[in-house]
């Protein structure tokens, strides 16, 4: 996979803002590096440069990192995070040969939220050996800011929350969800849920649909789209009442029949815990709206 990064050369970009920022995510600092010396060493209780997270990610070589305790070596296609200041020592040591990486230096309470919630999670060190989309949103931006002298500071910050939510997304242990992207079986059931969701389905029919065995299509279903085959069709099909009880006034008994549910109890009752409140309620929260549509997500 070609990095947007590696049409640039090695630079390190430091961030400073003329005012005050309100951003609670903005970048300190971004950088494509590469060290063999051991005085290569940052120490996250003596360092003097304030409250805020680090990224580094190894192309490269190998360095290693110290967290608390413990000790990680962290090799080409994994990555560490961590919180500054904390108990944590990164560094390069000669055995290792060398050690290129790009890293971010992000400032905010957003980003010292995320990256606890991200550690107490993945840990300090993630390999991204088979993930890396993440990589891909840190080598953009260093190309956009290598490109352009004056990038702005909404789009910087936007981009970094693209990133995070990223690591959220492999953290939560699904891919990204690209229907282009998605293996044939995955893209027939969707199709076929999308136009069947008001047949009385089960999962076999849906499976002999995409033509694997109900158990081996459960788990690749899952594991590309983060939701089981079943509660994706009721997604679907909450989505498609949505649009009938704001454009249309069917009654709940017609509606949830249109939508596949075998009652009108059952859908009040499905479409309540995964709304939050009764189709009646949405109903009226919404008025006449031709244009108004639901979007359920994991």
């Amino acid at each position: 996979m070609l990095f947007p990064h590696e049409q640039c050369s090695r630079k390190t970009f430091q961030y400073r803002y003329l005012t005050p920022s309100t951003l609670s995510m903005r970048l300190g600092g971004i950088g494509w590096e590469y060290v063999d010396s051991p005085s290569y060493r940052w120490d996250g209780i003596k360092r003097t440069d304030g409250e805020g997270v680090i990224f580094q990610f190894t192309l490269s070589g190998q360095g290693a990192i110290r967290y608390g305790d413990r000790e990680f070596v962290v090799p080409k296609h994994c990555g560490f995070l961590c919180t500054l200041p904390s108990d944590h020592l990164y560094f390069f040591d000669s055995a290792f040969g060398h050690w290129e990486f790009l890293f971010i230096a992000v400032r905010g309470e957003d980003a010292i939220r995320h990256w606890q919630s991200l550690i107490e999670q993945f840990g300090p060190v993630i390999s991204f050996e088979h993930q890396l989309d993440p990589i891909a949103c840190i080598s953009e931006l260093y190309s956009l800011i290598y490109s352009n002298t004056q990038l702005d500071k909404y789009y910087v910050s936007s981009q970094l929350y693209r990133f995070v939510m990223e690591l959220h997304r492999i953290s939560e242990g699904y891919d990204i969800v690209q229907f282009k992207d998605s293996p044939e079986p995955v893209r027939t059931a969707i199709r076929y849920m999308q136009s069947q969701y008001a047949a009385s389905l089960s999962l076999d029919d849906i499976a002999d649909k995409a033509g694997l065995s109900k158990y081996h299509f459960s788990r690749v279903f899952l594991g590309k789209t983060g939701i089981q085959p079943m509660h994706y069709l009721r997604k679907i099909r909450i989505e498609k009442a949505s649009a009938l009880l704001s454009q249309t006034g069917k009654t709940l008994e017609i509606i949830a029949r249109e939508t596949g549910f075998d009652n009108s109890n059952y859908f009040i009752r499905v479409f309540k815990s995964l709304v939050g409140m009764t189709p009646n309620q949405y109903r009226l929260s919404t008025g006449a709206q031709s244009s108004h549509a639901l979007r359920i997500e994991k």
